[in-house]
């Protein structure tokens, strides 16, 4: 077996970890509103500051992970990310819940995208799609594995302790997870996986006389990607795709609160839109390994967008629990085609900066999802036009992917 599969695995294993334990937020949520009494704006708050540090630790961590590999690296961001959820469990005021979630623990998950998505981006050539989509299923199948973990843990030894037990088993996780991980294969001395297979049909395709894909300019360092027109609209594309999806990850179990069901079943429906986003993490990538990572991922945001309008108007538990898993289908697929886009347009010689800095401008853009759904509820007394607001800006996405076809 290639060593990138254990790559793969690794990649999983600290992604499940990390975004299992940070989108629980959802679940705390309803427990902090109970003993404080603090507005849901000013709770979303520490989301939105969260997001944007995630964001733009990203960018730091990505330089680290070209630099000193992705070992050291996601190592520290476990343990990051692992203290700030522990500490959580001090908290008394709000400003606490910002430095300790939108600070420390948002510092941490900036090791939980971009070095894995750029060591992934090395490690293939050939089933690419697949591989981003199995590596990054953590980032679905944590919040489903977690999502009933926390919930027993919340019941059980209420909301103090669970954030205590959840932060140090994360920061366990996710540094064993880092220290499978290697930057990239010469450093074993092996090729990509499917390197040699990638070179025959090239060879074939010349030998048939059929045209080649025009050749790219090489890209090594960030500074003359973002001198590109390019760059800008593919981090605006993939901007609007986390603001739209980050209003779902903080406000889900609320709004199904607000429908008048139980917190077992926003549990449940929770557990449902995750296993849909890691279903349509492998089954996008999957697919996009045929038809193309850009057409992939505009077909995935249309589901994530009907979807999330689907939660606005759903009324019964079947309705709720489907549109959960469309929104997690869609959303979770076009997540791993991030990567696959934008290391098709620049190279995978600088992917842990390129990648940095894609997330810090997603995540300044995406912040703002959670934090105007919070306003817009307090405003309005419900989240239904906010995430019918989240449908709208999908479509943007879907309508800015389709000027990625060319450079300039």
């Amino acid at each position: 077996m290639h060593f990138g599969w254990i790559i793969v695995a690794a990649c999983l294993l600290v992604g499940m970890s990390g975004y299992g334990t940070y989108y629980s937020f959802t679940l705390f949520y309803p427990y902090l509103i109970d003993e404080f009494g603090w507005s849901r704006a000013g709770i979303s708050g520490a989301m939105s500051l969260g997001l944007i540090v995630y964001g733009l630790a990203a960018l730091p961590m990505g330089w680290c992970v070209d630099r000193f590999g992705p070992r050291a690296t996601i190592a520290i961001g476990g343990l990051l990310m692992g203290g700030g959820t522990a500490l959580g469990a001090f908290v008394t005021e709000l400003w606490h819940l910002y430095a300790l979630y939108g600070g420390i623990s948002g510092i941490g998950m900036g090791a939980a995208w971009a070095p894995l998505v750029s060591t992934l981006s090395r490690w293939f050539e050939d089933r690419r799609g697949l591989a981003m989509g199995i590596g990054l299923l953590g980032g679905g199948t944590g919040t489903l594995v977690l999502a009933p973990i926390v919930q027993v843990l919340l019941g059980s030894m209420g909301w103090r302790e669970a954030y205590l037990w959840l932060g140090l088993g994360t920061a366990v996780v996710m540094v064993g997870g880092a220290l499978l991980l290697r930057r990239e294969p010469a450093d074993m001395g092996l090729e990509p996986y499917g390197a040699g297979a990638l070179a025959a049909r090239q060879a074939a395709a010349r030998a048939a006389g059929k045209a080649e894909a025009p050749t790219l300019p090489v890209y090594t360092n960030l500074s003359a990607m973002v001198r590109t027109g390019v760059f800008w609209r593919m981090a605006l594309t993939f901007g609007c795709w986390w603001f739209a999806g980050a209003i779902v990850f903080v406000q889900l179990a609320p709004f199904i609160l607000e429908k008048g069901f139980d917190l077992g079943f926003a549990a449940a429906v929770v557990v449902a839109f995750s296993a849909g986003n890691g279903a349509g993490k492998v089954l996008v990538g999957l697919v996009s390994d045929r038809l193309g990572p850009r057409p992939s991922y505009q077909a995935a945001c249309l589901l994530a967008g009907l979807g999330m309008v689907g939660l606005a108007y759903a009324a019964t538990p079947l309705t709720v629990v489907l549109s959960g898993i469309a929104f997690g289908f869609g959303f979770g697929g076009a997540s791993p085609l991030l990567a696959t886009i934008a290391v098709g347009l620049f190279g995978t010689a600088a992917a842990g900066a390129l990648m940095g800095a894609v997330l810090a401008i997603m995540g300044t853009v995406g912040a703002v999802g959670p934090l105007a759904s919070g306003l817009v509820y307090d405003l309005t007394g419900s989240y239904a036009v906010a995430y019918l607001l989240g449908g709208a800006v999908f479509a943007v996405s879907v309508a800015l992917a389709a000027t990625l076809r060319h450079r300039g």
